[in-house]
């Protein structure tokens, strides 16, 4: 363990001393991620920042984010050859998806380096998703090829919902179950103490002796009004825009237990008001401009929710919360005060449009959103609708009429492919306990079919065409007084540039897509299901697209 000397003034027996105090040296970890894209705004590290904060007082701290900042590598052997047919290089079109799969964030060697640079005791790794396990685990990899006397330790929910898988790694020691603050400072304070020998005995604690597992439960804190000290990050290192950001909790848990979301079960609990009062004013103390709610539920109890707000009046932070919006129980007084705190963009979770869809899924509050939808229309705010693609029992029909019933609302349409969260009802029926070969999988970027009425074609299709929607929008919003579909045709956003003017013509005229290679001077058809198209199109004549940020509307013909 590392030695600070402390030489305090006063003396003993007229003989000056000093202390010599044994303090760990900790290093908290967020790794890098591999995929065919990444959020840059969604990667704030504070989770990690709970942790530093709660054991300042006994370690020496420091966070290390090996994935943000950095410039993404692209990596020319990935484990979805299945999806080379749809992700593809060298193709132009103005409804572009994925084309290349990424590391984004530091490679190994650079990892190895900077962790032999800073002589950490511990090395603690967040592991949030199962999909992103094996890159997590290659940072307690680095630390035990570092040292092997550097003890690992790895939380978030991914240790949280396999502890056993992830203890059978050779590099890691201990994985921390649930929420981490209280767990982690006893498990530091133990190894301080040297009594790493009874660190099984921690409630959240899990550890190992030889092939023994000691599994504990799940953690779940007491006192959630911590405060994050966010001097311990770089506030310019995570913007949106041109705003410093950080994520803000003022709950944790949720009560819902819809079928395809895979949380592990923390109850609801809500923070002191006077907590978020005092962080409140900590983030302006740190340059922070713009807040990103994190919590579960945020606007789970309406009458708590408006008392949040008033704290942030006046403050001029940019407020959003991109978790998604619950709707139950919100009304218009409700979104005006969001208004005056600092709200200027929404996002809801709409699930699906079909009330039979979502009561399968046990998921609440679609009537309220419903309900909320001719305020929102007519309010300044931007809203986008977060629904999800390819859910078991999810009819082509259902994600057809909630496309075009969100396509002639002033919103801007967020699709989110089904992918399998492990833990959820879902997961465990189709999948069970044989997931492991299936890790990387686990994303939506995977385009994994759970529906056999939904193939990996149809999602692909219902993706671009959704992008489509967005793209109309985004035109009816320049006001170029294009009045029905098929004048997108000749409209001159599309018209200046052949391939692009071409791309929309079949689409809309031959029911098909296709886009450029550039590289031999034709056109390709994408792959799609055209019957999916058609019917989309034979159901939407007679209907309109409405702007995303302007009441204007254009027909469909």
């Amino acid at each position: 363990m590392k030695v600070k000397w402390y030489n305090p003034s006063f003396t003993y027996a007229r003989r000056p001393f000093s202390i010599i105090i044994y303090v760990v040296k900790v290093l908290l970890v967020q790794p890098p991620i591999e995929d065919f894209y990444d959020t840059p705004i969604r990667t704030y590290p504070l989770a990690l920042l709970y942790l530093a904060t709660k054991i300042q007082p006994i370690a020496d701290i420091s966070i290390l984010d090996f994935r943000t900042n950095r410039k993404p590598k692209v990596l020319r052997h990935h484990p979805f050859r299945e999806l080379e047919h749809y992700y593809r290089e060298g193709t132009s079109t103005p409804l572009s998806f994925f084309a290349r799969y990424y590391r984004f964030g530091c490679d190994y060697n650079e990892m190895k380096n900077e962790m032999r640079r800073r002589t950490p005791d511990v090395v603690a790794v967040s592991s949030l998703f199962t999909t992103y396990s094996l890159e997590a685990l290659e940072v307690a990899q680095c630390a035990k090829e570092v040292s092997p006397e550097i003890v690992t330790v790895m939380g978030g929910t991914h240790p949280t919902l396999f502890p056993e898988h992830v203890l059978k790694s050779p590099y890691v020691d201990y994985v921390i179950r649930g929420e981490g603050e209280t767990p982690f400072f006893r498990l530091v304070a133990a190894l301080e103490q040297g009594g790493a020998a009874c660190a099984g005995e921690i409630e959240g604690v899990c550890s190992k002796s030889g092939p023994d597992l000691h599994i504990s439960g799940i953690h779940v804190e007491n006192n959630i009004d911590l405060i994050p000290d966010r001097k311990l990050v770089n506030p310019g290192d995570y913007r949106i825009g041109k705003k410093n950001y950080t994520f803000f909790l003022t709950s944790r848990g949720c009560p819902f237990h819809c079928a395809f979301c895979g949380r592990p079960p923390v109850p609801y609990r809500r923070r002191s008001l006077k907590s978020i009062e005092q962080e409140i004013s900590q983030c302006l103390d740190a340059n922070i401009q713009a807040v990103d709610f994190e919590d579960d539920m945020l606007t789970l109890d309406p009458g708590y929710f408006r008392q949040v707000l008033k704290l942030f009046h006046g403050t001029g932070l940019t407020l959003s919360a991109m978790n998604g919006i619950y709707a139950g129980g919100m009304d218009a007084a409700t979104l005006d005060d969001m208004f005056a705190a600092g709200f200027r963009r929404l996002n809801f979770s709409l699930v699906d449009a079909s009330q039979s869809v979502t009561e399968k899924q046990g998921r609440p509050c679609g009537p309220d959103f419903l309900s909320l939808l001719p305020f929102l229309e007519s309010s300044p705010f931007l809203t986008e609708v977060h629904f999800i693609i390819g859910l078991p029992d999810q009819r082509p029909e259902d994600v057809i009429n909630t496309i075009i019933f969100l396509m002639g609302k002033r919103v801007l349409l967020g699709p989110s492919l089904f992918y399998l969260a492990p833990n959820s009802t879902i997961f465990s029926q189709i999948v069970g306990d044989a997931w492991e070969p299936n890790i990387k999988s686990m994303r939506s970027s995977a385009m994994v079919p759970a529906n056999s009425d939904l193939p990996r074609k149809s999602l692909y299709t219902f993706i671009k065409l959704v992008r489509f929607i967005n793209l109309v929008k985004n035109v009816i919003d320049q006001g170029d007084g294009i009045e029905t579909l098929n004048d997108l045709i000749n409209n001159q956003r599309f018209t200046r540039i052949s391939w692009s003017h071409e791309i929309i013509r079949v689409l809309l005229t031959e029911k098909r897509l296709v886009y450029y290679d550039g590289e031999h001077g034709n056109f390709l058809p994408e792959p799609h299901d055209p019957e999916l198209l058609k019917l989309f199109f034979q159901r939407a004549k007679g209907t309109a697209i409405r702007g995303f940020k302007t009441m204007n509307t254009l027909a469909i013909d």
